[in-house]
């Protein structure tokens, strides 16, 4: 019985912690500031670069419908605000735009890497 309560316990406990986070319905821009790099830190010069400079990124997107493609993209291709780790253009890269329209700021982004690194050629089944 006490292994129960201990059980009961920790499942309220933990029910009350989910109850408490962020959900995709209550998330708003500004959750950004919760992130590792702006969270308790003092909002300097720096900070706001990166932070506008990521945003400025986006503008290349008007148009297109944002999919799970799009935010793998700026996920793993995108991490520094710069742009810096720009590689080739691959195959990969181009599957997390399917199914979403090619806009002309699309296809800047695409050409931009093409012009700074190639294309892989390389084929993928």
């Amino acid at each position: 019985m006490e292994r129960l309560e201990t059980c009961s316990a920790t499942l309220t406990s933990t029910q009350t912690e989910l109850d408490q986070t962020r959900k995709l319905e209550n998330i708003t821009r500004w959750d950004v500031l919760y992130t590792a790099a702006y969270f308790n830190k003092v909002f300097t010069d720096e900070l706001y670069e990166e932070l506008t400079s990521s945003w400025d990124i986006l503008r290349k997107l008007v148009g297109a419908n944002i999919t799970d493609g799009i935010i793998d993209h700026f996920r793993n291709y995108h991490i520094e605000r710069d742009c810096s780790v720009f590689e080739q253009l691959s195959s990969a890269m181009l599957r997390q735009f399917e199914g979403v329209e090619l806009t002309s700021g699309i296809i800047d982004h695409f050409s931009q890497h093409i012009e700074e690194y190639g294309c892989d050629n390389t084929t993928e089944s």
